[in-house]
């Protein structure tokens, strides 16, 4: 078998997390201390928020964040299909029932037309209240926050958006992630900088704030000489050694994010004339956690992946269509063909390879690899 020569992805680390990791073993504080309020106060001030509130992971930022808004039984919440199916599973996970939205083709983000049809379909059909809508600024391209805040005003529903893969994106000069009540960032070693796992949780609401800190850790709210527990909370903390870990790569964030864009920006200039795939919606505000092209209908991607793969070259499947998995058809009787859009980008999306250490000649290996697969599978066709 040959050997992965550029992988899909890969961490961007060196000694400076290794000193960050010895300072915190050093002082025997491992679990939430100093150096997640470092954290959460860099990530706060990034964004010129109010509250940071990090977290375990993604997931949990939203799952904290459905409970902080009282998300339930009997409610709905919009999500598009084409994403990682966590907004989706936390609203299962809470009792409110997910909504599947279709995406837009060329920027695959939540398509606005669709959400309004899903909007008035769920009241029609009695399927719950429609509660929040929760926008996936995809692979890190920022979605279309206004048109999505118009219709949550219109429907009276509450806006989270899911930023996990859009640390550093904005819309038209804001920050994403600030433009609902809430918004929640993914630290997992996909994303442009990491902490091993991790997230977080932006808002200038001071309730919905506490509320997120109480659900993170146990459900106790501590106060001068005690502590209560008032709700059966999670322990979602972040540790010392994950947040230290991330201040060392938030330090870093300028030049990774200008890497990946200088790559992408490669990909985009060497891909321009290949036959049978369509390149992704690009913009100046784009922070490029994935870079997906789209496959023709004459190719069959495993058969692209494998002579990748023979040629050293990681590559996969750019994401998942929800409506097409198994719990979301047998729960709510979705079929793969109800979401057109999304079900295409998930069967025919392929990522390449995209890391801040990648050189120009290994940008220009993926490339010629691909070119080679595409031609060679269009010739047997």
């Amino acid at each position: 078998m040959t050997p992965i020569l550029v992988p899909l992805a890969k961490p961007t680390f060196d000694d400076r997390e290794v000193e960050a990791v010895r300072r915190v073993l050093a002082s025997g504080w491992v679990v939430q201390g100093a150096e997640v309020a470092a954290f959460e106060a860099a990530l706060a001030a990034m964004h010129k928020a109010k509250h940071c509130v990090a977290v375990s992971s993604g997931t949990a930022a939203l799952h904290i964040c459905y409970l902080a808004l009282g998300l339930g039984p009997g409610d709905a919440a919009f999500v598009p299909s084409f994403a990682w199916p966590s907004a989706a599973n936390m609203a299962m996970a809470v009792g409110a029932r997910p909504v599947l939205v279709d995406v837009l083709a060329n920027t695959y983000n939540i398509d606005p037309a669709d959400l309004r049809q899903r909007i008035e379909q769920c009241v029609e059909q009695k399927w719950g209240r429609p509660r929040v809508v929760v926008p996936v600024h995809e692979f890190g391209l920022p979605a279309d926050v206004d048109a999505v805040l118009a219709l949550a005003k219109e429907f009276d529903m509450q806006v989270i958006e899911d930023a996990a893969c859009a640390l550093g994106a904005a819309h038209n000069g804001r920050p994403v992630g600030t433009f609902g009540c809430m918004g929640i960032f993914s630290f997992h070693p996909r994303k442009a900088i990491t902490t091993g796992e991790g997230g977080a949780i932006v808002t200038n609401d001071d309730t919905l704030a506490d509320a997120c800190r109480m659900w993170r850790n146990h459900g106790q709210v501590l106060y001068a000489g005690g502590r209560d527990f008032c709700a059966a909370g999670f322990n979602y903390r972040m540790t010392e050694l994950q947040a230290a870990i991330g201040q060392v790569q938030l330090g870093k964030f300028a030049v990774i994010l200008a890497k990946r864009r200088q790559i992408v920006s490669q990909y985009f200039k060497e891909l321009r004339d290949c036959p049978r795939i369509r390149l992704p919606a690009n913009g100046p505000e784009h922070t490029w956690q994935t870079f997906m092209v789209v496959l023709g209908e004459a190719l069959r991607r495993q058969t692209v992946m494998d002579s990748l793969a023979a040629e050293g070259v990681g590559a996969g499947p750019g994401s998942v269509a929800a409506h097409s998995q198994e719990i979301y058809q047998r729960t709510f009787g979705y079929r793969s063909s109800h979401l057109c859009v999304a079900e295409r980008l998930a069967s025919r999306g392929l990522a390449l390879p995209l890391y801040s250490e990648m050189t120009d000649g290994q940008v220009h290996v993926c490339v010629d690899a691909l070119k080679r697969a595409v031609e060679k599978h269009a010739a047997t066709h």
